[in-house]
């Protein structure tokens, strides 16, 4: 195929302009969808978009373009991902990749059927210091692993007065913390130890009403006026559907053991994996320098053998469409985080230890 990758961008709200950023980078923007008019107008002139559609539809009919980025409420994904891979367009889409096990398994059945390449978004596989670890551990120099503990927080929601958003509802966000936000440790676990198999979890709501806006606002609008102390706060509330925190355990197929936590109320990003003969230790602060400790009493930085490349949260889906390879992150990657999501919500429920469906 042609190396320029003519791309529609279907969304354009907060989450959407970080796709732009890349996409700019690596391929080419060809128009963008949105259903607030004036969104997409805004995007396609901050980036120089050449073409604005009032919806996916309009957009999907275009003969201009190979792929689609899909940035929408979460609920959205799974029709819209359908109807471009339908269209004959490769599809890239944002975390998660669906409601559930059973839309991402539709997902992936859809893309199978075709020559299609897609993506899912997982901005912790581009840390070089995660994936110089992800080297060291293939390598096995650090014998059997037996430990993976992450925390992956962002205290966003903290304060009780931000507002009920659709991040709140169920029924277009699904999970809470644990979707938005432990995907990205799930994705992780996968990546740098091994397939989960089963799951022990715990997720609780501990801010069970929000105000209620009394006008449509996009999420990045409302966060940045929160922060600027210039949101109104209505006094009228409603009630919170979905987890503001989860605590997950996790049983590998390799023997591993781990565990996940996730918050959108505090504020932390850490992974430590403990092996046989040595330990590492990562932060999402300061340097980002992967450490490790073996028999000394310190964790030391691990010497980093060249420097990072320039990878976006894009590159691998690209050289997918361009090489007609299928490196991950895939809708495959999506659908086996989505399971475990699953598992989680269903042991929650019923208090017990769940199997991961494979």
């Amino acid at each position: 195929m042609n190396d320029i990758v003519r791309i529609g961008m279907i969304g354009a709200g907060h989450i959407a302009h970080a796709h732009v950023e890349a996409w700019r980078k690596e391929a080419t923007l060809t128009a963008v969808a949105s259903r607030r008019i004036e969104s997409a107008l805004s995007l396609a002139e901050q980036y120089d978009i050449p073409h604005v559609c009032g919806d996916a539809n309009e957009l999907l009919d275009r003969d201009d373009i190979d792929a689609v980025g899909i940035a929408m409420t979460h609920h959205l994904h799974h029709p819209i991902a359908l109807a471009a891979l339908a269209a004959g367009k490769s599809v890239f889409c944002e975390k998660p990749l669906a409601l559930d096990g059973s839309q991402a398994r539709e997902m992936c059945a859809a893309a199978k059927a075709g020559p299609l390449k897609t993506g899912v978004q997982s901005g912790i596989r581009l840390f070089p210091a995660l994936r110089l670890l992800a080297r060291l551990l293939r390598e096995g120099r650090a014998g059997k692993i037996h430990t993976f503990d992450a925390h992956w927080s962002f205290d966003w929601a903290r304060d009780p007065r931000f507002p009920l958003t659709w991040r709140f509802k169920r029924t277009e966000a699904g999970t809470g913390a644990l979707g938005d936000l432990g995907v990205y440790m799930i994705d992780a676990a996968r990546w740098l130890v091994g397939e989960i198999r089963q799951v022990n979890a715990e997720l609780a709501t501990y801010i069970p009403r929000r105000p209620v806006l009394t006008s449509d606002r996009h999420f990045g609008e409302l966060r940045r006026q929160h922060r600027e102390g210039i949101l109104d706060i209505p006094k009228e509330t409603g009630p919170v559907e979905n987890d503001d925190v989860c605590h997950l355990l996790l049983r590998f197929e390799n023997g591993a053991r781990g565990s996940i936590r996730a918050s959108r109320l505090h504020q932390e990003h850490s992974i430590r994996i403990d092996c046989e003969r040595t330990s590492y230790r990562w932060q999402m602060t300061g340097d980002r320098r992967l450490t490790e400790r073996s028999t000394e009493a310190e964790y030391k930085p691990v010497e980093m053998p060249e420097p990072p490349g320039d990878r976006t949260i894009v590159t691998s889906f690209l050289n997918n469409i361009r090489q007609d390879e299928d490196e991950p992150p895939t809708f495959r990657d999506g659908l086996a985080a989505q399971l475990v999501i699953d598992a989680a919500v269903e042991s929650n429920d019923t208090g017990r230890w769940v199997d991961v469906e494979c």
